[in-house]
C-alpha cells in the first residue's frame, strides 16, 4: 500500500512538471526572456527528478532478497544524488548564460505577456503540489517526496520573483530579466547542493539526531523487564534507521525470560516508523550494580 501511494505521488509529480515544462517551453519560444528560459530549465530538472524518484521508489520498496537482506532502501538516496548532480549542471548553465549576457550587454528585446501567464500558472500549481508532497512524504517517511515538497515551495518563491522581474522588464527595465535569471541559476545550484548533501548523509550512514535516539531509548525503557538502557547508537541504512542498544535486565531472570524481554524490546523499537532493524543486547544485572547502569543511560 505504501509503495503504491509513493508511486502515485511520483506519477503526479511527473505529470505536473511535464505540463509546466511544455508551458514554459512555449513561452520561451515566444519570448526573449532569459528568466522564462531559466524557468524552463528548472522545470526540465524537475521532470528528470520526478522520473528518477519514480524509478528508485519502485526499487526502494522491493522486499529483501538474498543479495539485499536488509532491503533496497538506499535506492532513494542514490536517486537524490543523481538528481543533485543533474540539477547542479543545469544551474551552472543558467548562471553562465546570465553572466555572458550581462557581460555582452545582451538584453531581451521582446518579452511579451505569455511568460507572465506561465509564471502565474507555475506558482498556483506549485502551491498545491507543495501541500500534497509534504503530507505524503511525512506519511510515507520518504526523503524523495519530502525533497519534492521543499522544491515546490522554493519554486513558488522563484516563480513569484521571476514574475516581478518579467513584469518590470516588460514595462520598464529589461536588465531586471537577466538579473532574475542569474538569481534563479544561483537558487538551482543551492538546491543541488542541499539535496546532494542530504542524500550523501543517508548513503554514508549518518547517525540519527539526539531527539530520535532519546525517543528510541524511551520506548525500550517502557518494555516490561527492562531496568535500564546502558548504551544506544544507530545509523541510517538508506532512509531508515538501524539501531543497536543494550538493555539491562534483572540478573535473576532465566535465559528464556531474558530472551522474551529482548524480543519484546526489539519489536517495540521496530514498531517506530523510521526504525527498520533493532539489535538488542541483554546485560544481566543484580540489584547491587543496577544503580550503576541507570546513571550511565541518563
Amino acid at each position: 500500500m505504501a509503495r503504491s501511494k509513493a508511486m502515485r505521488a511520483a506519477l503526479i509529480a511527473i505529470s505536473a512538471n511535464v505540463f509546466l515544462l511544455v508551458l514554459k517551453a512555449i513561452a520561451t519560444g515566444l519570448s526573449d526572456s532569459l528568466t522564462i528560459f531559466s524557468e524552463t530549465l528548472n522545470s526540465l530538472a524537475d521532470v528528470v527528478s520526478a522520473i528518477v524518484i519514480l524509478i528508485c521508489v519502485r526499487w526502494a520498496w522491493l522486499s529483501p532478497d538474498e543479495d539485499h537482506p536488509f532491503g533496497h532502501r538506499r535506492a532513494e538516496p542514490i536517486a537524490g544524488l543523481i538528481v543533485a548532480i543533474f540539477t547542479g549542471i543545469l544551474g551552472f548553465e543558467v548562471c553562465k548564460t546570465a553572466v555572458l549576457d550581462l557581460y555582452g550587454s545582451r538584453l531581451p528585446e521582446n518579452i511579451g505577456t505569455f511568460p507572465i501567464f506561465a509564471l502565474i500558472v507555475t506558482a498556483v500549481m506549485k502551491i498545491r503540489l507543495y501541500y500534497f508532497f509534504r503530507a505524503r512524504g511525512e506519511k510515507l517517511n520518504s526523503p524523495g517526496l519530502r525533497a519534492a515538497a521543499v522544491d515546490c515551495r522554493n519554486d513558488v518563491l522563484v516563480a513569484m520573483q521571476g514574475l516581478v522581474a518579467v513584469v518590470v522588464a516588460e514595462y520598464r527595465i529589461p536588465l531586471f530579466d537577466v538579473l532574475s535569471a542569474l538569481l534563479i541559476g544561483v537558487y538551482i545550484l543551492y538546491s543541488a547542493h542541499r539535496v546532494g548533501m542530504e542524500n550523501l548523509d543517508y548513503l554514508m550512514g549518518r547517525a540519527p539526531d539526539e531527539e530520535m535516539l532519546e525517543c528510541i531509548k524511551g520506548i525500550a525503557l517502557d518494555v516490561d523487564g527492562v531496568r535500564a538502557v546502558r548504551s544506544i547508537k544507530g545509523h541510517y541504512v538508506g532512509t531508515f534507521i538501524h539501531v543497536e542498544l543494550t538493555a539491562v535486565v534483572d540478573g535473576k531472570l532465566s535465559t528464556t525470560a531474558s530472551h522474551d524481554v529482548c524480543e519484546a524490546t526489539r519489536a517495540a523499537v521496530e514498531n517506530l516508523g523510521q526504525v527498520d532493524r533493532a539489535f538488542v543486547h541483554i546485560s544481566p544485572a543484580r540489584e547491587s550494580n543496577l544503580q550503576e547502569a541507570r546513571p550511565a543511560s541518563a
